[in-house]
């Protein structure tokens, strides 16, 4: 496919040159037209739906003056182009790099604040999160893998979300981490990326970027660097949104609960087989030693 020449009938800029810059669920280029850059992504089929829904969203966010890349729109007036089984979105390009919750908490509380405030008025419809999206499909890939182990996450799960279920409910970004929100040179933030919005759980995007414990490897130390972002990110954020204490509270059930929604994605994304036993054994240590954690620090 003759990307180049795709762009040049389907949109109202003449391109020059492009480069690709990363693959997975969609392919990522870098697209230049004289002296201006724009940011392109050509999507795989099975991502339509969810990318579609994305840009709506940040076409309506652009619209109300929220900081997200500006979406360039096709010749035909949408702001995709879709033909021959692909899906073209292009951007303008935001020059940065990816944020640092550790070193600008505060402005990033503001800004995720104001996100969380501006979608309140969408008016189009959310894909809704339950526990099925955040618990049961872990629970059914283990299942289906014979893991031996599976009724301790079952166990678990079920009082994490004994846990959770109760919080409010409303607008969550999904994917709301370091590498999703941009800063600009002159100290300028950027939300990207909506594919994965829906209604589900808005304090679980502030356990996202605000989590400073390690994925793979229990270290005691995530606990306390966590817990500092976040009592810098609050303030910021509630310029925007009340937060009562059950949802601040909620914070940690909240990471335990991402380690089962993208131990999930992952295992869709990739395959039941890239990840064996040791691996889930590690995942469920790692989780009944959060815990063990969390219960000691939020007691004394």
């Amino acid at each position: 496919m003759d990307i180049l020449n795709i762009l040049n009938k389907s949109y109202p800029i003449c391109f020059d040159k492009l480069e690709q810059l990363r693959d997975g669920g969609s392919t990522s280029y870098a697209v230049v037209s004289g002296g201006d850059k724009y940011f392109l992504r050509v999507i795989k089929p099975a991502f339509f739906d969810t990318a579609i829904k994305g840009v709506d969203i940040q076409v309506f966010l652009q619209n109300k003056g929220f900081p997200v890349p500006p979406v360039v729109r096709a010749a035909n007036g949408l702001p995709y182009f879709r033909m021959d089984g692909e899906l073209l979105i292009l951007y303008e390009f935001i020059e940065g790099s990816e944020s640092n919750p550790e070193q600008d908490a505060e402005a990033i509380g503001e800004l995720v604040g104001k996100l969380h405030s501006v979608m309140k008025d969408y008016p189009g419809e959310l894909v809704k999160r339950d526990k099925q999206f955040y618990i049961g499909r872990y629970i059914d890939i283990l299942e289906k893998k014979q893991y031996p182990k599976t009724d301790e996450f079952f166990t678990y799960g079920e009082t994490l979300w004994d846990h959770v279920k109760d919080l409010p409910h409303g607008y969550c970004h999904g994917d709301m981490y370091d590498g999703n929100i941009h800063k600009t040179p002159d100290g300028k933030f950027y939300v990207l990326d909506f594919d994965t919005s829906c209604e589900g759980f808005p304090m679980y995007d502030l356990a996202l970027i605000c989590n400073k414990t390690h994925y793979f490897g229990f270290n005691e130390s995530g606990f306390g660097k966590s817990k500092e972002v976040l009592s810098r990110f609050l303030p910021g954020y509630m310029k925007h949104i009340t937060l009562n204490q059950t949802e601040a509270n909620a914070f940690y059930d909240l990471i335990a609960l991402y380690h089962f929604a993208l131990q999930a994605t992952i295992i869709e994304m990739y395959g039941p087989n890239c990840v064996d036993n040791t691996f889930l054994d590690e995942q469920l240590d790692w989780l009944y030693k959060w815990w063990a954690q969390c219960a000691k620090e939020t007691r004394t």
